[in-house]
């Protein structure tokens, strides 16, 4: 049995602290730099005591910033070295979206080929998403891996399996799986999902929550 831990990053710091950013860099580029706030770091190290992520054998990250630095304090506890992977990263949003779009959210949730100029659609994250997971799966087999990544591409990719039952343009989510919800409101900064695999072949997915990783 191989169990895989599927992280969001945990809260990154707020545009509010920024007055303005000189730089060439492209907007994208940009939110790959994001770094955890305060709060965000805190919860970080509490996330590395979790004795239910005690024992992991492998770490594999996104390139964002955020997910690296949520990841630190498990690497350093447990003398760990990530992989960083950018299959992992986040959906591309593309163009901005609420003056064209402003169900954009909804959207990218129920219609599986919705995207805005430079960005992804759900099909396209879910394509890289199984691509590395599938060399994952295939070369920890029976062994404990966490995942440091990013909210929607971790929903999209838990949509192959599970049921979208509600979403709201509030950023509300519900989503079940085997009739049981994985997933009730919005997403927590960070979250956790354990999932178990006979091989490649999905056998449970839970929603974990740490009461400690939410004040």
């Amino acid at each position: 049995m191989t169990t895989v831990y599927l992280i969001r990053h945990s809260e990154r710091i707020s545009h509010d602290y920024i007055e303005s950013i000189n730089s060439t860099d492209s907007p994208l580029v940009l939110n790959e730099k994001d770094i955890l706030s305060v709060k965000g770091e805190e919860r970080a190290k509490k996330l590395a005591d979790l004795k239910e992520l005690s024992n992991i054998d492998k770490v594999y990250t996104s390139k964002c910033v955020r997910t690296l630095e949520t990841a630190k304090y498990l690497l350093a506890k447990q003398n760990l070295k990530a992989t960083i992977d950018e299959r992992l990263d986040e959906r591309r949003v593309g163009k901005p979206n609420d003056g064209i779009h402003p169900d954009w959210f909804v959207k990218q949730y129920e219609n599986k080929d919705f995207k805005t100029e430079g960005g992804e659609s759900q099909r396209e994250v879910v394509l890289r998403f199984n691509e590395i997971m599938d060399e994952i799966l295939t070369n920890n087999e029976d062994k404990r891996v966490a995942i440091f990544s990013h909210g929607y591409a971790i929903c999209f990719y838990l949509l192959q399996y599970a049921k979208l039952e509600y979403i709201d343009l509030n950023k509300n989510v519900t989503i079940t799986y085997k009739n049981e919800k994985i997933l009730d409101g919005q997403l927590n900064a960070p979250e956790i999902f354990k999932l178990e695999f006979d091989k490649k072949d999905l056998i449970d997915i839970k929603q974990l929550i740490f009461e400690e990783l939410r004040k």
